[in-house]
């Protein structure tokens, strides 16, 4: 969705944001967005051993989520950005260093966290497949080590990268957006683990961030 507001004609704002160079700083934020979304819708999906069936509710859920994200973010970087995102992503990091270089790294460290994260429950999905039917172990590992999800925690990171990076409102909007989809998903599972697992569970782990909350 991204994609297709980002290159839809401008039916209003600012007419000379309809080009810029290739190499711009708005092109580099969509880079980041759809590298982000490469991994998650397809990378991810293909690398689980199962597939278990998802309510038609929550699939119409995420993709209304990521439309209205989608299509604000590739709006707001084609239509209404500011000329100082049309210009050499070099001149933007020079004109926004501390910006742009805080946010880089929070997007790059939250997304390699979140990957590093998803491929400690695969490998534990995958070895507790092969013992019995429905089992289900506790992760180790990683960030793992004080919250429950720290998956979430990262993507969380992730998304503040880019919104520190774009300085958008539609960034920060999106962020918010994310923060309250994670929230409530990891306190459910933090209390999962609780029953299910009693008092075999780490009891000082957080739910999603560290030592806070």
């Amino acid at each position: 969705m991204l994609i297709c507001a980002y290159f839809a004609p401008a039916t209003s704002g600012p007419a000379e944001h309809t080009s810029s160079s290739l190499l711009s700083a708005r092109n580099a934020l969509v880079a980041l967005w759809l590298a982000h979304y490469t991994y998650r819708a397809i990378i991810y999906p293909l690398r689980q051993t199962s597939r278990k069936r998802m309510h038609v509710g929550i699939m119409l859920s995420a993709v209304l989520f990521n439309s209205v994200n989608g299509y604000l973010n590739g709006r707001w970087l084609s239509v209404f950005a500011p000329a100082e995102h049309r210009q050499h992503v070099s001149t933007y990091a020079m004109m926004h260093q501390s910006r742009v270089y805080l946010g880089l790294v929070l997007f790059v460290v939250g997304m390699c966290g979140n990957i590093y994260h998803d491929n400690i429950l695969s490998t534990l999905r995958r070895k507790s497949s092969q013992h019995a039917k429905h089992s289900y172990a506790v992760p180790h590992g990683g960030l793992f080590t004080v919250v429950s999800c720290p998956h979430f925690f990262c993507e969380i990171v992730e998304w503040l990268g880019f919104a520190v990076l774009s300085g958008s409102p539609a960034a920060w909007t999106f962020l918010l957006n994310v923060v309250c989809n994670l929230l409530p998903r990891a306190f459910f599972i933090h209390k999962w683990y609780h029953v299910t697992f009693a008092h075999s569970y780490p009891q000082n782990r957080k739910a999603v961030i560290p030592y806070l909350l």
